[in-house]
């Protein structure tokens, strides 16, 4: 089954009734252990975020370009994956999101699904861009995270239970957001990613499960259709996730964790 999470980045650890609130160390540990191929995912882009501070051509040698890849160097679809091009906003910003969205999706459907998802939404959005844009060159984890995210609204949908808040926002600012940037520009996308976040926020706080589901997966769709269209590779990272969560349905072992979700509920009608 596919579950949610209660914390940021990890559940709350069961306590018996008046027992002390677990500490950093025990919500590290417990961290560790749900989401350990999401932690090292970030520590790994850290680490070369680091190389490629301290060693600019780094970044050089592994992104993406499309001459050199077209010339037999095909492995830097992959490695592009591992760098940040474009500095520090790149790097925060996609680390966030691998941390904020990988960490419930690693808990909703696995390990496996979330590695299978990543890697397929990372490497098509590279090969895309490569055919699509010859003499362009780049690099990043995004398309990684758009597919998290696709598989983070199908999964949400599957289930009727919205994912924690912190990976609710960032989900749909990231739809909207790169959505509104491809389309109409920095202007445009800043407004419309800061209204996405609000709208998303009010649907939270509301108390039901429906409107946040069904928003996050309407966003998530239209923004890889029409990313997708534009032939941004964020469309593709996105339209990706959405497929193979589709494609996969709830893995069976993880079903029984949706219920015990901290998300909004819908209230029980009386009869």
């Amino acid at each position: 089954r596919c579950g949610t999470m209660g914390a940021m980045t990890a559940p709350p650890l069961a306590s018996s009734p008046g027992a002390k609130p677990p500490g950093p160390a025990a919500r590290t540990r417990q961290l560790l252990r749900d989401s350990p191929l999401t932690v090292a995912a970030a520590v790994v882009s850290t680490l070369f975020f680091g190389a490629q501070l301290a060693v600019p051509a780094v970044a050089g040698t592994l992104q993406r370009d499309a001459g050199i890849v077209g010339e037999g160097q095909w492995w830097r679809v992959l490695t592009a994956l591992l760098v940040q091009p474009s500095g520090w906003g790149q790097f925060a910003y996609n680390t966030l999101g691998l941390v904020l969205v990988g960490v419930v999706v690693e808990r909703w459907c696995g390990r496996i699904r979330w590695l299978a998802v990543g890697l397929a939404a990372g490497l098509a959005g590279a090969v895309v861009t490569v055919v699509l844009d010859p003499s362009g060159s780049g690099g990043g984890s995004s398309d990684v995270v758009a597919g998290l995210i696709g598989a983070l609204a199908v999964t949400a949908w599957r289930t009727g239970r919205p994912p924690p808040l912190p990976a609710l926002l960032y989900a749909g600012h990231f739809a909207v957001y790169l959505t509104f940037l491809a389309a109409a520009g920095a202007v445009a996308a800043t407004v419309a990613g800061t209204v996405a976040i609000a709208l998303a926020a009010a649907a939270h706080r509301a108390g039901r499960a429906r409107p946040p589901v069904l928003g996050l997966l309407a966003v998530v769709v239209c923004g890889a259709g029409v990313m997708t269209v534009l032939g941004d590779d964020h469309g593709i990272g996105l339209l990706a996730g959405l497929v193979l969560a589709l494609v996969w349905g709830l893995p069976a072992g993880r079903m029984a964790a949706v219920g015990g979700g901290q998300g909004a509920r819908e209230p029980r009608r009386r009869s």
